[in-house]
């Protein structure tokens, strides 16, 4: 039955798209949980497709929304990063995770470089990548070319995932469209903003819009694209 069918007038409604990049398999991960009004949701996007890492992304994202359920998104997300030492291949991934309940703020965490997004009639970012591109951006001097250059080398993920690594914010309740995507989003979807403006009021419509409009890279790959809608009342 549609998750739609299933929610109460006046519940937040999520809504998931995803879309494998040309190189297969897909190695993003995404996992909503519900308990009453609440739901927490994440994003896991895997770098690479070794077979380790595929396996790891659909484990750890349910782990993220479960335990963030119970225990915060920040045990979600050292507790899903633990869990990188079950393999033989190291597995480095990126994530993010929102908690919202209605008339709340939505709380949400991140590590590595899948983003979050607020819509308020403008587009803001929620989330601050953490690459070595941003780090050099944060201390200056360093020419926009290799700053660029290195936007493409993730500092963290999950496997180092702690009280000191992992961001958080708090998101007001009047913001009441929440995105998290992977970068398979962020990086090769050249409007989103447009897209979020046309489909704000239809958050499967705009799921699946933003990860169909995932392009090609100047050497013809695509990115894995994940993309998670939540939407106020």
């Amino acid at each position: 039955m549609p998750e739609a069918e299933q929610q109460p007038v006046g519940a937040i409604a999520v809504r998931t798209a995803q879309r494998p990049g040309t190189e297969p398999p897909c190695a993003d991960g995404t996992h909503v949980q519900r308990r009453g009004g609440e739901v927490t949701a994440a994003v896991v996007d895997g770098a690479g497709h070794h077979p380790d890492t595929v396996q790891y992304v659909q484990c750890a994202a349910p782990v993220i929304t479960q335990i963030g359920m119970t225990l915060g998104g920040l045990a979600g997300l050292m507790t899903a990063g633990q869990m990188a030492e079950a393999y033989d291949h190291y597995v480095h991934a990126s994530a993010v995770y929102a908690r919202a309940v209605p008339g709340e703020p939505t709380g949400v965490h991140w590590i590595g470089d899948c983003r979050i997004y607020g819509w308020t009639g403008e587009q803001t970012q929620w989330s601050t990548d953490q690459t070595m591109g941003q780090y050099l951006r944060r201390h200056g001097g360093v020419a926009v070319d290799l700053v660029e250059h290195h936007d493409e080398w993730a500092r963290l993920g999950l496997a180092q995932a702690s009280a000191a690594t992992c961001r958080e914010a708090e998101i007001p309740a009047e913001v009441g469209l929440v995105l998290l995507v992977s970068d398979g989003v962020s990086d090769q979807v050249p409007d989103m903003a447009r897209l979020v403006a046309e489909y704000a009021d239809d958050p499967q419509a705009l799921a699946d819009a933003l990860v169909a409009a995932a392009e090609q890279d100047s050497e013809g790959y695509r990115d894995d694209a994940t993309a998670v809608v939540l939407l106020r009342p």
